[in-house]
């Protein structure tokens, strides 16, 4: 099962959130041991009797009054020794992290960030350092150094940085490819900003936790190469050293061993025991443990919510009674659903943004994410009661029956996977021999209208474009012929008429095979014509549910009125591109030709034009090219004919030789409100740092002009502090067009920005857009599938098809849809 990543919000001050035994009430038994021991080895010198350099009494003395521990084998006070001994190795065991991350971070971000032949030089060296063993390295440069401590931190430095620098490598081009890199990309920040702004933020946790881990490796090495020799030397104190200096002494004086080897095991233990229970693995673990002591406190209730003789052989998956909390607050996510998923059938969960659907839906596979935990109900999976099961029995369960694609195929596809290799290994693992895995999976691509050609298998899914994201995480899940079928949103990316070829291919597929269909959407008119059954959701709650009659009296044209929760507002006549088309074109495109590599044209001697203030709809097919006509206008993309003139001056095909004030002029709004606002940055940060970057404001202003900009977009002064996390789809959108309008810029481009927003929300969306773009006289570029963005923008359209610009429509008014 692809894993989502769910960030609910709440109200802080709940008296759930003082429950004992939750994770974030524990107290760091760990961490505090850790720090004492660390301040002890710091302070020691300090605290010793006697002088550890020097003898105090005779070679491997009894304990006594004047000597607790005894003395060593020249005489000196092991006490002494033992506190001032710790010092040496933990100073350098932190100096050595600290270089081996500063380093490899460095390195790694580079590779990741340049590619080329500075991937190729930073991967080859590790390469090298990888392939000796490290005590071999260690015992080679210190013997160049000399033996010391400098010598062994340069060694362990050595060993370390090739781990650290492909574990960045890997974790930095997995956070390049979201749209927050490439919206500050396309702005002009520098690749500094761009690595330690908004990348290496993203880094932080995972390279905490295995900091922790490599302390412990850190403070081994030294300690082993103190123990060979290699490290401090005599008669500096250190409890490598004191364990290879007294080990013949060990039946005279057993003291002068077993003390520094109990501190050096105290230390590395605590050190690993802080890990575990701060680590990530630590949250999860904690919320398992909460979430089974929550239903061991309420089985008795929850079996008593199972109806009397109703039987379940037929149902794929069953909830009764499922209530979801967040565990910190309390507050209520999902509330009191009864759901059934028959198998063979196609039942369709609809509802807005935030009402539920997606964490009932991960809750019917036993899945949970993170901060959330069952507050009560039962659930049968398959047959089995999933709540009884271990999570090696239910992991198993779901991997031979299950398959659940996620909303967002950027981030739930590995980004480092060529197609074929995906789908490959999909097949492998249900024991598919490989002379069949070939010829299934190219006719699993074919049934949903993909490519199935050599040059396809070999693209990656960053070279994909969004709708064609989707379809091949669909295409990976039917590949395993599951029982049970989650597609979440599995549409949102893709035009009117791929929509409804899509579901009727999935569904079609399912039914051959009696599979059962859970499809979490809010596009209704396409859910309408494939579902069986229809669970409408709202506010956590299930409000209605029936036969695919229901749904369709909430779809225009098919029975009902449209009834969005706000009601489009009055328009004043047409589009603003009417009224300003004198004076020349603000923005024109000639002949624009992009090339991919081996995968062949995507965009054929495209022109366009847009004049002050105006407005073009860009329209087509998923995977026709319209996305990457953006990229290439705002430069991500160079394109190799043609050119993009702005006011009549041509603009440099690359990104990197355009001007500030260029860049400054365009930007780009992206698709995925979820994915183009870095998370570890609070609004005020993120709307505020085009202003500081371009020096538009004084820097004393910058706050003023942050909220200004807020206000205009619609929120308060209260959402500056939030972070992404605690924002809605449609808030998420309004906070990265205020990001946009904080470059000042002539002309917005937006990239299909209501495909992953509901009805209601995403025509609030294109209200703010046109009202904005009147006030400012911004031009605009949309970039669309969905024929109501068109009707409700007004202006010119233009039409593309397979890279090709296949049709160009006249002016036409915005109207309320």
């Amino acid at each position: 099962m692809t894993a989502t990543h769910s960030s609910p919000g709440g109200s802080a001050g709940s008296p759930r959130a003082a429950a004992p035994g939750r994770p974030a009430r524990r107290k760091p038994v760990a961490a505090v041991l850790f720090g004492l021991l660390v301040l002890l080895a710091l302070c020691g010198p300090w605290l010793a009797p006697h002088d550890p350099l020097t003898g105090a009494g005779i070679p491997y003395a009894p304990v006594s009054g004047d000597h607790l521990l005894g003395t060593d084998h020249l005489g000196a006070d092991v006490l002494s020794r033992v506190l001032a001994g710790g010092r040496v190795l933990v100073l350098v065991t932190l100096a050595v992290l600290l270089a081996a991350y500063a380093l490899g971070t460095a390195a790694g971000m580079l590779a990741a960030y340049r590619g080329g032949w500075a991937e190729t030089l930073v991967m080859r060296l590790a390469d090298v350092l990888l392939g000796l063993p490290p005590l071999v390295l260690i015992a080679v440069i210190t013997t160049g150094t000399g033996p010391g401590v400098f010598g062994v931190a340069i060694s362990v430095v050595a060993v370390m940085l090739p781990d650290i620098a492909r574990i960045v490598r890997a974790s930095t081009v997995q956070a390049l490819a979201h749209d927050y890199v490439e919206v500050a990309v396309a702005r002009g920040e520098t690749t500094r900003s761009v690595l330690f702004r908004e990348v290496l933020p993203n880094l932080a946790v995972a390279l905490g936790a295995d900091a922790g881990v490599r302390f412990v490796g850190a403070a081994y090495a030294v300690a082993t190469a103190g123990f060979l020799g290699l490290g401090a030397q005599p008669p500096t104190p250190d409890w490598g050293l004191m364990i290879l200096e007294n080990r013949g002494g060990l039946a005279l004086q057993p003291l002068a061993v077993l003390a520094p080897s109990a501190m050096l095991l105290a230390l590395l233990l605590t050190a690993g025991l802080m890990v575990d229970g701060f680590g990530p693995l630590s949250a999860v673990r904690g919320a398992v443990r909460s979430k089974a002591a929550v239903r061991r406190r309420r089985t008795g209730r929850d079996r008593g919510r199972e109806p009397a003789g109703v039987r379940e052989d037929g149902l794929a998956a069953v909830a009764r009674g499922l209530s979801l909390t967040v565990t910190e607050t309390g507050r209520p996510v999902v509330r009191d659903v009864d759901l059934s998923v028959p198998r063979g059938a196609v039942v369709a969960l609809i509802g807005d943004s935030g009402s539920g659907k997606t964490s009932t839906a991960l809750a019917l596979l036993g899945h949970t994410a993170p901060g959330l935990e069952k507050e009560s109900g039962t659930v049968r999976l398959l047959g089995t009661d999933i709540g009884g099961l271990s999570g090696e029995a239910l992991r198993a369960l779901r991997a031979r029956s299950v398959a659940y694609v996620a909303q967002d195929p950027r981030t739930s596809l590995p980004m480092h996977l060529c197609v074929g290799t995906l789908l490959d290994e999909q097949l492998r693992l249900l024991g598919i021999p490989a002379a069949a895995r070939r010829a299934k999976a190219e006719a699993v691509l074919r049934r949903l209208s993909l490519p199935s050609d050599t040059a396809f298998l070999s693209r990656r899914p960053h070279q994909l474009s969004g709708g064609q994201r989707q379809r091949l995480a669909i295409a990976a899940a039917l590949a395993r012929d599951p029982e049970l079928l989650v597609l979440d949103e599995p549409t949102s990316a893709l035009d009117p008429e791929n929509t409804a070829r899509l579901l009727d291919e999935v569904v079609a597929l399912c039914r051959d095979a009696s599979a059962a269909v859970l499809l979490i959407s809010h596009d209704l008119a396409a859910v309408a014509e494939v579902a069986d059954t229809v669970v409408v959701m709202s506010e956590g709650r299930v409000v209605d549910s029936g036969s695919a009659e229901l749904l369709r009296s909430h779809v225009p044209g098919q029975g009902g009125e449209d009834t969005p929760l706000t009601p489009p507002r009055p328009r004043d006549g047409a589009g603003p591109s009417q009224e300003c088309v004198a004076g020349g074109d603000l923005l024109r495109v000639e002949g624009l030709t992009v090339d991919r590599g081996r995968s062949g044209r995507v965009l054929s001697d495209v022109s366009l034009a847009v004049p002050p203030s105006g407005r073009l709809c860009v329209i087509g097919p998923s995977g026709s090219g319209k996305s990457t006509l953006l990229r290439a206008i705002t430069g991500l993309v160079e394109p190799v004919g043609g050119r993009v003139l702005l006011e009549g001056e041509p603009l440099a095909p690359a990104l990197a030789r355009r001007e500030q004030d260029q860049l400054r002029r365009l930007q780009l709004v992206p698709q995925n409100p979820y994915d183009s606002l870095n998370p570890r940055h609070s609004v005020r940060r993120i709307v505020g740092r085009p202003l500081w970057q371009f020096g538009l404001v004084p820097d004393e202003a910058v706050e003023r002009e942050t909220q200004a900009l807020l206000a205009r977009v619609g929120l308060t002064p209260e959402h500056a502090a939030r972070r992404p996390a605690a924002l809605s789809g449609g808030e998420r959108q309004r906070v990265a067009l205020a990001r946009a309008l904080a470059a000042r810029p002539d002309v917005l481009l937006c990239d299909e920005v209501t495909s992953a927003l509901d009805r209601s929300t995403a025509l609030m969306v294109l209200d703010l857009l046109d009202e904005v773009c009147r006030e400012l006289g911004t031009a605009l570029v949309v970039v669309t599938h969905d024929r109501m963005v068109v009707d409700r923008m007004g202006g010119p359209t233009a039409e593309v098809a397979e890279g090709l610009l296949v049709h160009t429509g006249t002016d036409r008014p915005a109207t309320s849809v």
